[in-house]
């Protein structure tokens, strides 16, 4: 590995992983008679409630529960969630049960990320078929997900054009869950690869609208104006955190019952959502939680118990908070010495893993790292970023291997034969009770906050100890420029 690019590294570890997933998981099922699959992205049966979107036993539920949330006069106001033309039960046992989804379906969802899946349900219900609605959602997250990769192919040649396809977008486990549980952070995936590309490039107007997109997307991605400050792009940067705030306010007018009361209550929903959600969970893949798996691999390898969920729960939630603040500081302190795309990956990383509660599929942030890669923007094919970077007299090899072996990590999964856990199995399409279990175990996937946290560590050193060369630094002169040498 020590004399391979960084582009045949991610290459070659994604395909070597998948092949080694692939193989473990089939063992584990056929002999341990462990759910692998279901361990490796999630349960099948999740039609709590009939929203008449299922295919076979499967509804990629947050589509229908956004969506639901969505069709409501207040999304944030407590309540049955009548996604399917569900009525309130009127008998008392069913009416619990009613109490219950209800305190499940709390919307964490600002105005702006409940937009895409409402306006797609609304189609559907105009052509007066839903699963129609949720075949569209499901073609639009594809379309999403797989954007990075198409543009990563295209600076390919040959066969190879096939490998970077399926490594940075087709056969990773990010896209797959994405599309399996409906959920709209897909749509983050193409908004950050322009995102990086026009950091390459330097085209700071861009950048700033990206931030604005990927933050209606999901709006822990305002973070991701820091990067402008650390350019010294005072400007862009003060447009681009006013635009964030105005459009994610103005989004709240399409729901005119109780504005602007619904503006807090949709702020005191998100700021108490983690709250609502075990932070100790196999797939969480927050920073906090990648930073306890070392302490709680050490109470179980001495004591053979883990560390009790109150004891990690409360500082837990704080460390991603923690690290934000430290990376978002050391990123606008360096200034023009670090490299603009480095600084973009690094608060990519950040805002999607900070939250003390990040789902695997928040990992899609990594694919349009990787096709970055896998593809320079301004080379000639079969050329990654970081041999692009190297040309240009700024090569820097713990950067990339870094970089690389941790989008790896999150783009492939393996499952891990210990420990192994029980699932519940919930009743279906608004039946009550549980019907069974099943076994599960945790994967790699919970490695990829910790190597992304040891990452951003690694690009601030790097750029803190040896500043990028001063004729690729940036300059006022440089806005809105290219570099030589674009295809």
């Amino acid at each position: 590995m020590a004399r391979q690019s960084e582009r045949v590294v991610l290459l070659g570890g994604v395909l070597l992983g998948l092949t080694a997933s692939g193989a473990i998981a089939f063992a584990l099922a056929q002999y341990y008679a462990v759910d692998a699959l279901s361990s490796l992205v999630n349960l099948p049966q999740d039609c709590d409630v009939d929203w008449g979107v299922h295919l076979g036993r499967h509804c990629f539920s947050d589509y229908p529960v956004t969506a639901g949330e969505g069709i409501r006069a207040n999304p944030w106001e407590p309540g049955w969630l009548p996604a399917a033309g569900q009525n309130v039960p009127g008998d008392a046992a069913s009416a619990a049960a009613a109490a219950e989804v209800r305190r499940s379906l709390v919307n964490n969802y600002p105005a702006a990320g409940l937009v895409p899946h409402t306006f797609i349900w609304r189609i559907g219900e105009w052509f007066g078929s839903p699963r129609l609605g949720l075949l569209l959602a499901l073609l639009v997250l594809l379309i999403a997900v797989l954007t990075a990769a198409f543009w990563a192919a295209r600076g390919a040649r040959g066969l190879d054009r096939v490998v970077v396809f399926l490594a940075c977008g087709a056969a990773t486990f990010p896209a797959l869950l994405v599309i399996d549980r409906g959920n709209s952070v897909g749509l983050a995936a193409p908004v950050l690869l322009v995102f990086l590309i026009a950091l390459c490039r330097r085209h700071w107007r861009l950048v700033a609208i990206m931030v604005v997109l990927a933050a209606l997307v999901k709006p822990q991605f305002a973070v991701l104006a820091a990067v402008l400050f650390a350019a010294r792009q005072w400007r862009f940067g003060a447009a681009a955190v006013a635009g964030v705030v105005l459009s994610n306010l103005a989004a709240y007018l399409l729901w005119p019952r109780d504005f602007p009361g619904t503006i807090v209550q949709s702020i005191s929903t998100i700021l108490g959502s983690d709250s609502s959600y075990s932070f100790a969970e196999w797939s969480n893949v927050s920073f906090a939680n990648g930073l306890l798996a070392i302490p709680e691999a050490i109470a179980m390898a001495v004591t053979g118990h883990p560390i009790p969920d109150h004891v990690v729960d409360g500082p837990g939630r704080l460390v991603g908070y923690v690290v934000l603040v430290v990376v978002v500081a050391a990123v606008v302190a360096l200034g023009r010495r670090i490299s603009p795309v480095m600084a973009g990956v690094a608060l990519t990383a950040t805002a999607a893993l900070f939250p003390a509660v990040t789902y695997r599929y928040y990992l899609v942030f990594v694919l349009p790292i990787a096709a970055l890669v896998a593809r320079d923007p301004d080379g000639p094919p079969g050329r990654g970023l970081f041999d692009g970077l190297a040309a240009r007299a700024d090569g820097r090899r713990a950067v990339g291997i870094c970089v690389t072996l941790s989008t790896v990590l999150s783009i492939v999964w393996i499952a891990l034969p210990h420990p192994q856990g029980q699932w519940l199995l919930r009743a279906q399409m608004g039946a009550t009770g549980v019907v069974g279990t099943t076994t599960i175990v945790p994967t790699t996937a919970l490695l990829a906050p910790l190597a992304w946290l040891i990452t951003c560590g690694v690009i601030i050193v790097s750029y803190a100890r040896r500043p990028v060369p001063h004729q690729f630094a940036v300059s006022d002169d440089l806005v809105g420029t290219e570099p030589p040498g674009r295809p």
